[in-house]
């Protein structure tokens, strides 16, 4: 047996399933509008410090090859004989000597931008340290000649101030980065060559400035990257990073082709992060500056969001829930009552009656089930009564058909048995056996009592109706009655059936019989019209007198059993019938009857 789920299960599972839907899909749509918001946010912010620090950075080149320039322009200190050893010998020339202008040297010391300071005269390389802190191991300095001499050769060859890219001393794997100037003199446009060596520290404090405070957060770093993928200022996560930690991502080589960007990719590190990334205009480097945080710290406020979304979406999911409960409940309750309701009418209660709550739909349906039930208990009251009345007329139909059986015999079969019987006890008491006089008039009583036999089996059922079909017995009964009454009887048919069912030719038979019946008792008609047509779908029967005529509105309600009998036949054959009054005079009955195949 299949499982039957209520309505009122159902619309609550229903209204909840919708608004889950809806909060699904609300929150879906909020989550992937605020994702997209914060990812929005933090490129921009990315991109707004990546656009500060590179202004920095190439201003800061600015500044110092200005500085260079200036410094290189300078007569005296052009021309001065510096008493420093060369690199071979001990180290660094004090810029405190007299014999160095003081305000260059309260100038380089206040920026603290560069290390060391190397001069070329007459193919003489003197060094001197701007930073006592930062001294080179004397063991190094062959090395670190061998790294001027490619700067010193290009100066030489394109006299014009360059930057040399960072290298670093393989020993001490220290870096190095310098810019280069000729020094020009009034007696001499190429007298000799000066490089400087800028600090590490001073890139990397323009690249680790207020971190905290920028919104890179904990995971968030600004770097550089040289054209050989590694890494020109020191990463947050690793140290001595510079010239050794390999940075070959897609916002490395994006920015190398693209110039300028934003994107989610992995890091030099493997982790996803979100990138800003262009390059950098600085003369004689072929920079990019990559600004970046953790995908996972950038999204913490999504995570959050969704977080409490989902806090939220359960929480209306309850309220959901109770409500769903309740508007079920609402809707549902005229319906359950309207379904007990109709259980007990099913059962026979037709007194049941529903209270209007509502003035909705469902106001109008238990209004209208209740119009329903009223109506079912007036057609229940009207069967029952067509019942009664259908038995009543049955009993009293068979009752009048004894009575008449009755009649007829003791009136008419039963005289003639009784006047046969009277005779023959005259002939035996008598003895005149051989009168022929007498037998001949006994013969005549038999014969007469043969036909009145035989006038009763026709009556109840004529033997013309079994053994030749509808036509020829009413044609018959037709004839019997114009030739028995001063009623004209005409009849006419036209039946395209060969053959039609026995139920069928025997209850119109009978209907044509009572309308011919009523019309030479009731009618004072003088002619009698009976017609018969039928094809394969509908036979008609009609029957018309020209009568007094009838005067009920609705005959087949009347008391006459006569009229029942012809209305409960045509029903029980699903025809339809019509008794009406003519025109002029007279009464009309018109039976319709289907053949169903």
């Amino acid at each position: 047996m299949q499982t039957r789920t209520s309505i009122y299960h159902k619309l609550i599972l229903y209204i909840f399933l919708l608004g889950m839907f809806v909060i699904v899909v609300v929150s879906i749509f909020s989550f992937i509008t605020a994702r997209n918001a914060i990812l929005q946010r933090t490129f921009e912010q990315l991109t707004s410090l990546r656009v500060a620090k590179k202004e920095q950075i190439e201003k800061f080149f600015i500044d110092r090859m200005k500085e260079v320039e200036l410094f290189s322009h300078q007569e005296r200190n052009a021309l001065i004989t510096l008493k420093s050893p060369v690199l071979e010998g001990s180290i660094s020339f004090n810029l405190e000597t007299e014999e160095l202008n003081t305000n260059f040297e309260k100038f380089f010391k206040s920026g603290d931008y560069f290390s060391n300071i190397y001069i070329l005269r007459n193919g003489i390389i003197e060094s001197f340290n701007v930073d006592s802190t930062y001294i080179i191991d004397p063991e190094l300095k062959p090395v670190l000649q061998t790294l001027l001499e490619p700067i010193i050769e290009k100066v030489l060859k394109e006299k014009r101030l360059i930057i040399e890219d960072y290298s670093y001393l393989s020993n001490d794997s220290s870096t190095h980065l310098f810019i280069a100037s000729p020094i020009h003199t009034s007696s001499s446009p190429l007298s000799g060559l000066v490089v400087f060596e800028i600090k590490p520290s001073a890139i990397n404090r323009i690249m680790f400035s207020s971190e905290g405070e920028n919104g890179l957060g904990k995971s968030g770093e600004i770097y550089l990257v040289g054209p050989d993928s590694l890494m020109r200022s020191e990463s947050r996560f690793y140290k001595k990073s510079i010239l050794h930690v390999p940075v070959k991502t897609e916002s490395v080589r994006n920015a190398f082709n693209l110039h300028e960007g934003t994107q989610l990719n992995r890091d030099y590190r493997g982790t996803i992060t979100l990138s800003s990334y262009s390059m950098l205009g600085i003369q004689d480097l072929r920079w990019v500056i990559i600004a970046e945080i953790d995908r996972r710290e950038a999204m913490r406020p999504v995570y959050k969001l969704a977080n409490e979304i989902v806090f939220l979406s359960i929480f209306i999911a309850l309220i959901l829930f109770v409500f769903a409960y309740i508007i079920s409940r609402t809707i549902t309750g005229p319906i359950i009552e309207l379904k007990d309701a109709t259980i007990r009418i099913g059962k026979g209660d037709f007194d049941t009656e529903l209270n209007i709550k509502s003035n909705d739909e469902l106001g109008e349906l238990t209004e209208n089930f209740n119009l329903m039930s009223s109506q079912l208990k007036m057609q229940q009251a009207e069967l029952k009564e067509r019942e009664i009345r259908m038995f009543t007329s049955f009993i009293d139909g068979q009752e009048d058909e004894r009575q008449r059986l009755s009649r007829e015999l003791h009136d008419g079969l039963g005289q003639l048995i009784i006047a046969t019987k009277l005779k023959m006890e005259t002939i035996m008491n008598t003895g005149k056996v051989t009168n022929s006089e007498s037998l001949k008039r006994l013969r005549m009583m038999f014969d007469s009592l043969v036909d009145e036999v035989r006038s009763i089996s026709t009556n109840l059922m004529p033997p013309a109706l079994q053994e030749f079909g509808l036509e020829i017995a009413l044609n018959q009964v037709c004839k019997e009655i114009s030739n028995n009454s001063n009623i004209k009887v005409i009849f006419d048919s036209q039946i395209a059936m060969r053959e039609l069912d026995k139920r069928i030719v025997t209850y119109l038979f009978r209907i044509a019989q009572e309308a011919l019946n009523n019309a030479v008792k009731h009618s004072g008609a003088t002619e009698v019209i009976v017609t018969v047509i039928g094809n394969e779908k509908m036979i008609n029967l009609l029957v018309q007198d020209n009568g007094i005529g009838i005067n009920l509105e609705e005959p087949c309600k009347t008391n006459g059993r006569g009229m029942n009998n012809m209305c409960e036949r045509v029903k029980l054959l699903n025809g339809m019938i019509n008794i009406s009054k003519g025109e002029n005079h007279g009464t009309i009955i018109s039976v319709k009857i289907p053949l169903l195949r």
